[in-house]
């Protein structure tokens, strides 16, 4: 292939025409990688506005068209994974930009493009996903849904629709599915603070409709049962996700007014526990000597605070990528090893929960 007259800018780009021009040509104009060119031409939302553009330029002077166009002519497919929200602000929080991060990886390394679509009326909840696949402009379903409740499973399954469930867990092997260990968090978590010595250990969770928040509870029961620590509702607070550090804050106020308060909080995300923290020190409680806290998911600030936050966490990435493997596997014909997977989580041990003292101070009544 003869080079172009001005590379990015100036007159058309001269191309043999006998040649069609392919990623990495025109990744050696644009000095990135072909995998940048994919994401730039499937017009990935993690890629910026300006480098789309750039790439995009040069694909259209040199009169590039990707090959999945035309095989989509002759299969009859669209060579497109839809990702399905249940609101389109999912994707703002660190934790769902990572799972999309993992999904883009595998589906760019395969061919495909994302088409991201939100559902955000029960009408539209009800009918879109099939609208997507029965015009052909999806060939399976990524599903994020963090609801206890999954609308039109039955009817996914009837359809024949290949999908995956991201971040819910079922053990129906017909409902394919990839999530984080929540139970298995929640169990870490309160095992930690019990061998430390906790035996009033509340809990500020996310809300009740949420599957991480009552797998998560579930976890922090299991470890009580095996520790013969009875159960008390009063050491439960329902918080919200999206609220964060305001309701963490509020939860942790009822929780420390108590007559018999808890000597340790464990909050189900790390902003909740931030608002914890926040109440703790209105109240001039030291942390962790007053009070151990432990948190969920490893933010990039949790390693920053004062003290620095223990919590546990998880592994979006490779959910997402995970997920999207075992969609691909499915559209070429592989049966996926495991229909329903869960991703293990893992404790970071940090300040935050008093590991670092000889003997965790407990408020009152908070004793063995």
């Amino acid at each position: 292939m003869r080079g172009t007259q001005d590379e990015i800018g100036g007159e058309p780009m001269a191309l043999n025409e006998r040649c069609r021009p392919t990623l990495k040509e025109i990744a050696r104009i644009a000095r990135v990688n072909t995998s940048t060119v994919s994401r730039a031409i499937n017009d990935s939302p993690l890629l910026p506005r300006e480098t789309k553009d750039m790439i995009l330029a040069i694909a259209e002077k040199l009169n590039y068209f990707p090959n999945s166009l035309a095989r989509g002519l002759v299969s009859r497919k669209s060579e497109t994974l839809g990702i399905i929200l249940p609101k389109i602000f999912f994707l703002q929080g660190p934790f769902f930009s990572q799972v999309l991060s993992g999904i883009e990886h595998v589906s760019v390394k395969h061919g495909y493009s994302i088409l991201i679509a939100s559902a955000t009326s029960k009408t539209a909840d009800r009918h879109f996903p099939f609208n997507l696949t029965r015009a052909r402009r999806i060939d399976g379903m990524l599903i994020i849904n963090e609801n206890r409740r999954i609308r039109n499973l039955d009817a996914l399954k009837q359809e024949g629709v290949p999908f995956v469930l991201v971040n819910r867990f079922l053990t129906d092997p017909d409902a394919p599915c990839v999530a984080a260990d929540d139970a298995g968090g929640g169990k870490v978590a309160t095992e930690h603070l019990l061998a430390l010595g906790h035996r009033r250990i509340g809990v500020v969770t996310g809300s009740p409709r949420v599957a991480a928040t009552l797998d998560r509870l579930d976890g922090y029961r299991q470890a009580l049962d095996a520790h013969d620590v009875p159960y008390d509702s009063d050491l439960v607070e329902a918080g919200l996700f999206q609220e964060g550090i305001e309701t963490g804050s509020r939860c942790a106020e009822r929780l420390l007014s108590l007559p018999n308060p808890p000597s340790a909080i464990f909050a189900f995300s790390d902003e909740l526990a931030m608002g914890v923290i926040q109440a703790a020190r209105a109240r001039g409680l030291r942390l962790p000597e007053d009070l151990a806290v432990i948190g969920y998911d490893n933010v990039t600030f949790s390693a920053h605070l004062n003290p620095p936050l223990t919590t546990v966490a998880q592994n979006p990435y490779a959910i997402g990528s995970t997920a999207c493997r075992m969609l691909v596997d499915m559209l070429e014909g592989r049966k996926p090893e495991q229909m329903n997977v869960l991703i293990p989580v893992r404790l970071v041990v940090r300040d935050s929960c008093g590991s670092n003292l000889s003997q965790p101070a407990m408020l009152a009544g908070g004793g063995v």
